[in-house]
């Protein structure tokens, strides 16, 4: 996933009314200055819970390493668990 403002990798979903957006570290910084007042990407980046990575999708059984070679996913959930990131 990348940022919504500068293409980097996203670390950071924000709320923004209806919208989700990924934000990058730095996107993410000057939004909580812009939207909140202060910077809480500190505070932020304890609340993330760390990355959880399936080796093979619990539902179709189809591995990282298939999406990878072939660039399609085995099913729906597929997609879901792997964040729609078939490299990592």
């Amino acid at each position: 996933m990348s940022c919504a403002y500068c293409e980097r990798p996203a670390t950071y979903q924000a709320q923004a009314g209806l919208q989700r957006l990924r934000l990058c570290d730095s996107c993410a910084e000057a939004w909580s200055r812009r939207t909140l007042g202060v910077p809480h990407v500190g505070w932020l980046r304890r609340l993330k819970p760390p990355p959880q990575t399936y080796p093979a999708c619990p539902f179709c059984g189809a591995t990282t390493q298939q999406v990878r070679e072939t660039g399609l996913y085995g099913c729906p959930m597929c997609y879901l668990l792997l964040e729609g990131n078939p490299h990592g």
